[in-house]
């Protein structure tokens, strides 16, 4: 079986994603691409269906073959997970990880005719030219060509924003996907709540925003710290989701 930090790494943020409430029902999921180690075999670890986020553990993800087997784990995997992370996992290398969810406040962005994240605060530079957009509903991704239309809207893009939909966070690792979700979340919110006043929202223009974004999407030190902190946390007061 892979490396347990691995499998700890994403039961551990399907467990931080269920905290947050990002979770919807038993819908949704996140995957990690893996490499070979030792008799184990490279491939893609994802989340069973039928399981809440917040039951899930280490032992209990599946690991995917590139045709979507199941070669490590017991269970089934949801159909859409299949289409639609086979798909990004398969055009874009490097997105290793891939978090798809139907979060309240990005979601809701997408709910609203020509729904943008907008720079009114600086968790939203973060983002800013970093973000996918996708305006065409699909309806259900339950075939490939649907996984493969909304990989090929990622573009080169980290992260897409899909109308009636939800949102999907790509990285090169866990801690860089879960702390983009965190922020991206925040900022979301933050613009749904100030969108509530009724008043017109402040937002940097795009000239300030390009000179100003640089500083907050390098990854400085608080980065790499964020996810082992809250993860610090989960072990404290959930132990299991190592197991």
């Amino acid at each position: 079986m892979h490396h347990l930090t691995e499998r700890e790494e994403l039961a551990g943020v399907l467990r931080l994603a269920a905290r947050h409430g990002w979770q919807s029902g038993i819908c949704n999921h996140f995957s990690l691409l893996v490499d070979a180690e030792g008799d184990s075999p490279g491939g893609v670890l994802i989340n069973p269906q039928g399981r809440y986020w917040s039951e899930v553990t280490a032992s209990s993800l599946l690991l995917l073959d590139n045709d979507g087997k199941v070669i490590e784990g017991d269970g089934t995997v949801e159909p859409t997970a299949y289409f639609i992370h086979l798909a990004i996992h398969r055009r874009l290398p490097q997105a290793r990880c891939v978090l798809h969810a139907h979060p309240p406040y990005t979601t809701a962005l997408m709910c609203t005719e020509g729904g943008r994240l907008l720079n009114c605060h600086q968790d939203a530079l973060k983002f800013h030219r970093r973000i996918a957009y996708d305006d065409e509903f699909g309806g259900l991704a339950d075939d490939s060509a649907e996984g493969d239309r909304i990989a090929a809207a990622l573009g080169n893009r980290p992260i897409l924003f899909s109308a009636h939909h939800g949102v999907t966070i790509t990285g090169p690792t866990v801690t860089r996907a879960y702390d983009d979700f965190y922020y991206l979340e925040n900022a979301a919110r933050f613009q749904i709540l100030a969108e509530s006043t009724g008043r017109k929202l402040k937002v940097i223009d795009d000239e300030t925003a390009d000179r100003m974004a640089p500083a907050f999407q390098k990854g400085d030190v608080q980065l790499p710290l964020h996810f082992p902190a809250a993860l610090r946390r989960l072990r404290e007061e959930q132990p299991d989701f190592a197991n």
